[in-house]
């Protein structure tokens, strides 16, 4: 059912035209009437009517002036002049601002059957594009977050195998090249703003390509560029933010490894990653495992500490991060090959 508002300052003119409409086939409903533009306006914000049929010469604001502020908040509507012969020059001029249909006074049910007819086949257009508006954006989407997140993850075939199958979807569904060119290319848009967003902007907006192409083959070689471009720049970034990462964590392990409690859990906390891919990310820049690398840490300064003359080896146990001596002294001789006893004897004869 459609809605439409009738703007006329005459009483018998509304009611009839009321009485043609909601007689009419086409599946119209008379749901608002005002006398004036003003009050027409009004009732055009609550009900946002499928369609407006108005007369031109009216009080307080005319038809014209009625047309040209909805023409300003709203560009795809359906208007209708009711033209006497006497202002028929307003009609032609409210064409200018979109207006398709007039009907002449008196109007008879033929002419509005005819008007009503050729209304409902664009409204049903127009529900009919942005449904399928709609589907295409959520479909559009659907695919670049898919493509976003395997780019994100550095899986470049997988990313490239989503692009490829949805060009063959689309040109299985007949649309030309051109067509499937221009989807893909909202497609790579929105996967590249979901990158740039997940980067915190450290990606580059690549440069758009201008040419068209001419094949499906010229298409998918441009989406091999583009995604492999978008590749080769996360790599970079999550390269150097994964360094970042490790580095800061290897500033916390360098400040709390004498506290026994410390953990792989923590040091991944303050790198911000999951404990697993921590492990994994922590071995490729150092070469050595976490655990490994606190070991090495507290053995070294273990080392330096019984050199000194006067330092006992309980106690440099206790500052390297080792409550109970009997570990410490097995830790240490498993790394240098010596007891820390025997070490400190040989280093300072104590």
């Amino acid at each position: 059912m459609y809605n439409v508002l009738i703007v006329d300052d005459e009483i018998m003119i509304k009611r009839s035209l009321t009485k043609l409409i909601n007689e009419s086939p086409y599946g119209f409903r008379v749901n608002g009437e005002a006398e004036d533009g003003r009050e027409a306006l009004r009732l055009w914000e609550q009900m946002k009517p499928d369609l407006i049929i108005t007369d031109i010469s009216m009080p307080v604001m005319d038809g014209l002036e009625l047309i040209a502020e909805i023409s300003k908040r709203e560009e795809d509507k359906e208007i209708v002049i009711l033209s006497g012969y006497d202002d028929f020059q307003y009609a032609r001029q409210a064409m200018q601002y979109g207006v398709m249909d007039y009907v002449l006074k008196p109007v008879k049910q033929e002419q509005l059957d005819e008007l009503l007819g050729k209304t409902a086949a664009r409204l049903e257009y127009k529900k009919r594009t942005r449904q399928e508006r709609g589907q295409r954006l959520w479909e559009c989407r659907s695919v670049a977050a898919l493509l976003a997140e395997h780019l994100w993850m550095v899986r470049e075939p997988e990313a490239l195998e989503v692009a490829a199958d949805y060009q063959q979807q689309l040109l299985h569904r007949g649309l030309s090249v051109a067509k499937c060119s221009e989807q893909l290319e909202d497609v790579l848009a929105m996967a590249e703003a979901e990158l740039i967003a997940r980067s915190g902007g450290k990606l580059q907006e690549l440069p758009k390509q201008r040419q068209p192409v001419s094949s499906a083959d010229e298409l998918l070689l441009r989406v091999r560029y583009t995604i492999a471009a978008f590749a080769g720049q996360v790599r970079l970034i999550r390269s150097w933010g994964q360094h970042q990462a490790i580095m800061k964590a290897v500033q916390y392990i360098g400040a709390h490894y004498t506290n026994e409690r410390l953990s792989l859990s923590q040091a991944a906390n303050e790198a911000g990653m999951s404990d697993s891919y921590f492990s994994r990310c922590f071995k490729e820049e150092l070469g050595i495992g976490f655990t490994e690398y606190v070991i090495k840490l507290r053995m070294e300064k273990a080392k330096v500490l019984l050199e000194e003359p006067e330092s006992k080896t309980y106690e440099v146990a206790h500052v390297v991060g080792y409550s109970d001596y009997p570990h410490f002294s097995k830790s240490f001789k498993k790394y240098f090959g010596v007891a820390p006893n025997d070490y400190k004897r040989r280093t300072t004869g104590k």
